[in-house]
């Protein structure tokens, strides 16, 4: 197509071109496991009087970078632990996870 310049004059020329261009790159997705598919908290609530019951789990990270990990909409009775305040004796209260 073209089109004139309002004058009357000489259609503008117009041409397409197409470019190969050759992309080469990588991707890594983050994949964080559990080493089993459930865990068992053990007998907790009524009939254990309801004391708090603390628990842990490893991640793994079959990832080859480094990945972050973060828990949201957790309730407010569940309280997470990092590694640091579990090797410095924990913070009390609520059950936890701990990542790694």
């Amino acid at each position: 197509g073209g089109g004139g310049g309002g004058g009357g004059g000489d259609p503008v020329p117009s041409s397409r071109s197409l470019k190969a261009v050759s992309l080469r790159g990588s991707i890594c997705v983050s994949l964080l496991t559990l080493p089993r598919p459930s865990l068992s908290l053990g007998r907790v609530g009524y009939t254990d009087g309801w004391r708090d019951a603390t628990f842990s789990f490893d991640l793994h990270n079959e990832s080859a970078v480094p990945t972050a990990c973060r828990f949201t909409s957790l309730p407010p009775e569940v309280e997470v632990l990092s590694a640091a305040d579990d090797a410095a004796g924990g913070a009390g209260g609520g059950g936890g996870g701990g990542g790694g």
